[in-house]
């Protein structure tokens, strides 16, 4: 199982209760091993008190066919998201993949095609980021959203929107994050 980080384990396995089910739908004929890895982008909205911790967002494409299985890792490099409406207070962060990862991600998806061409392959992406707490840390109730752009330059589609942290992560996870490194 994927588990980069607790914070980051929890959000990709509580995620698929709180998928906004219009973006699933639109998201059923998004292949991710036949799509390209540099068009998928992804932004992540946080609450004040929350930040993302540097270095800690990787996105893993996994396949099976029958007891056989590949996965990999693959590290998203941060930027600005800009476009992408915050509520007051709260910061939006984007996510591509490194380029270094673009061509391993690419060999990966041809490795796994050639699965399809003798028999039935699934594949799934998972979103692992790490979270810190600044100052007190998000208030209880806060709330955080994702959204994932599968086409280059294509609208961002909401994936998470306005999940609670505490449902998403659970008490014990949202507790237990850590105050950000300075950088100094």
């Amino acid at each position: 199982m994927f588990r980069p980080l607790p914070f980051a384990a929890s959000l990709v396995l509580a995620a698929c209760s709180a998928i906004v089910p219009s973006t699933a739908a639109r998201l059923a004929s998004f292949d991710p091993l036949t799509a390209d890895p540099a068009a998928i982008e992804l932004a992540v909205i946080l609450p004040p008190g929350l930040a993302v911790s540097p270095g800690s967002a990787t996105l893993e494409l996994s396949a099976d066919r029958g007891a056989q299985h590949r996965s990999g890792t693959f590290r998203l490099a941060d930027h600005a998201a800009p476009g992408i409406a915050v509520p007051a207070g709260a910061t939006a962060r984007g996510f591509v993949i490194a380029e270094a990862d673009v061509a391993r991600m690419r060999a990966l998806q041809t490795e796994i095609a050639g699965w399809k061409a003798t028999g039935a392959a699934k594949g799934s992406l998972g979103l692992g980021i790490g979270g810190c707490a600044i100052g007190e840390g998000p208030a209880p109730d806060a709330t955080g959203s994702v959204l994932i752009r599968v086409r280059k330059n294509g609208p961002f589609l909401p994936l998470i929107a306005d999940g609670k942290l505490v449902d998403l992560l659970g008490p014990e996870v949202l507790a237990a994050i850590k105050p950000c490194q300075s950088a100094g």
